[in-house]
């Protein structure tokens, strides 16, 4: 039996915070995976002038090979733009084995949408083929336009945590089973 350790206040969270979504096993009925609760994870790392990625959550905190989390990402935006970016996932195994999965997709509502100060989440799921190996897997997050495939440029590296290529590293999701 898995159980999350605590759930993380979303804003309550230092920024760049990766979370490995601990377990620990406690007395009680037996949870399946899809009834543990959503962990939120905090970010706030700066998309060009677009965006803040707030942060997201993950129902349930860790993955199994062939089984899928529900993701919530939280963006809040900062300047109205007339394009409409997508976002890319790519999960990576934790170990830097294996090939990179990608989850990219168009948003629910479009970037050419967004107001300054509008809070704006977008939902998907991810779902690890079967056989995967790794203990664990990185999800790298941003922002790109389609049309010229360029990245939005994260404007405070310092802040979170990257790849240097304009991918920010969210999360660390725990591989069990």
């Amino acid at each position: 039996m898995r159980h999350a350790l605590a759930l993380v206040s979303l804003l309550g969270v230092l920024p760049a915070c990766i979370v490995e979504a601990p377990t620990s096993s406690k007395p009680g009925p037996p949870q399946s995976r899809s009834q543990v609760a959503p962990v939120p994870v905090k970010n706030g790392a700066v998309l060009g002038d677009l965006a803040e990625l707030v942060g997201a959550t993950f129902a349930p905190p860790s993955v199994s090979s062939g089984d899928a989390t529900r993701v919530v990402l939280v963006f809040r935006g900062i300047k109205p733009t007339t394009e409409d970016w997508q976002v890319f996932v790519h999960l990576e195994d934790a170990e830097g084995r294996g090939e990179r999965l990608n989850a990219d997709h168009p948003l629910r509502a479009p970037t050419s949408t967004w107001k300054a100060g509008e809070v704006v989440q977008d939902e998907f799921v991810l779902t690890l083929p079967p056989g995967w190996k790794s203990r664990a897997v990185n999800v790298f997050v941003g922002l790109w336009l389609p049309s010229t495939n360029a990245r939005m440029k994260v404007r405070n590296p310092e802040a979170v945590r990257t790849d240097g290529n304009d991918r920010v590293l969210l999360v660390q999701l725990p591989v069990v089973g």
